[in-house]
């Protein structure tokens, strides 16, 4: 009579998904979503390069659609951007957290906008990218400071911007 059912692991994991969210979850869960890309920035292992590997993939995909396509991307995109970094600031109490990369695809982007997607230019604007947002030069490092989002994400664009003149460069010379 009295028999306890043990629950497998899955089973307990799908009843903890089933449980209904409460307002608070209600509240952070699309900003969560939209700071950490879907969940790419839960990867254990570097997730703004992650991010700036699949944004790569992304602005080539759009870029062969049309070439404009990227740019009215991005512009859709750094709003949100914006928005969901300082929403899931806010909700974790942390400042810029590792796992906030929509930032990344914002700054991946400006690094490559009017450049033309070849092999080369993917890869070296992927490198000039990530070189400068990691580095922080001195005055990209002081918009991090920015409130509500806005730092987050400034940083990135300031790094974009800095790749993308060196890669401009590039490309006008040929080199790329």
């Amino acid at each position: 009579m009295g028999e306890r059912v043990r629950l497998l692991p899955v089973e307990r994991n799908r009843r903890k998904l089933l449980k209904p969210m409460s307002r608070q979850d209600e509240y952070e869960a699309l900003p969560r979503l939209v700071a950490t890309l879907g969940g790419l920035g839960l990867v254990p292992l570097a997730p703004g390069t992650v991010a700036s590997l699949v944004a790569v993939v992304a602005y080539f995909l759009l870029y062969q659609i049309n070439s404009y396509l990227p740019l009215w991307f991005l512009i859709f995109l750094i709003p949100i951007a914006i928005w969901g970094s300082g929403k899931y600031e806010a909700s974790t109490n942390r400042q810029d957290p590792q796992e906030i990369v929509v930032d990344e695809w914002v700054g991946q982007f400006i690094c490559f906008i009017g450049i033309e997607p070849s092999p080369s230019a993917l890869v070296a604007g992927f490198v000039l990218f990530r070189i400068f947002d990691i580095i922080k030069l001195p005055p990209v490092q002081g918009l991090e400071e920015l409130p509500n989002g806005v730092g987050v994400v400034a940083d990135d664009v300031a790094a974009g911007i800095i790749g993308w003149a060196i890669l401009f460069g590039f490309s006008y010379l040929g080199v790329v």
